[in-house]
């Protein structure tokens, strides 16, 4: 998003209300070392805020950021997000999974980030769903290491781009979901 308002959440923060304009949520289960993101919810890319919470559930970390207002433009590049909170939950797990909007269009999922292993591992859950699972843009690949996604306490993350053809779905989801959710089974084999 090239006109992007804010650069840092402490400028946003200095001129939207907290409440009012946009709000924020965290949960944190460390010991499962596992942190599902969505720092665009609300009505920056909707929808993505409730797939983030459906995939953690009670058993990973989550955290929110979402914009209340219509036309928010609270959007905030994902290598430039610094909101205290999610960086603080970001840093204290081992693995980051980030949701995003793509505004490409189709039932279509893109991902990106740092964690080629965790990219193979969902790749893999995903396939087994039949969902297919694109390698994102340069765009959106997701691979600077001041990414939101990459700031986990490893310096890697998986960062997924879904359309909102894709987001609307609600079968689309829960499948999408339930396949991310078992990623607890294997982090629990892959050592």
């Amino acid at each position: 998003m090239a006109n992007d308002k804010y650069r840092s959440f402490q400028d946003l923060a200095a001129n939207e209300k907290l409440g009012v304009d946009y709000d924020f949520e965290s949960r944190s289960k460390l010991a499962s070392g596992v942190v599902v993101i969505a720092p665009h919810g609300g009505r920056i890319e909707p929808n993505t805020d409730v797939i983030a919470d459906a995939i953690a559930g009670g058993d990973f970390s989550f955290y929110r950021f979402r914009a209340l207002k219509e036309k928010s433009g609270l959007h905030i590049r994902s290598h430039l997000f610094n909101e205290p909170t999610c960086v603080q939950l970001v840093a204290a797990h081992q693995k980051v999974v980030s949701i995003h909007g793509w505004g490409a269009d189709g039932v279509r999922v893109c991902v990106g980030g740092r964690d080629t292993e965790m990219i193979e591992a969902f790749k893999k859950a995903l396939a087994t769903q039949k969902i297919e699972l694109e390698y994102a843009p340069i765009s959106l690949r997701a691979l600077d290491p001041q990414n939101i996604t990459n700031r986990g306490a490893n310096g890697r993350g998986v960062q997924f781009e879904l359309t909102m053809d894709f987001r609307k779905s609600v079968p689309m989801v829960r499948t999408f979901s339930a396949a991310i959710r078992s990623y607890r089974q294997i982090s629990c084999t892959a050592g």
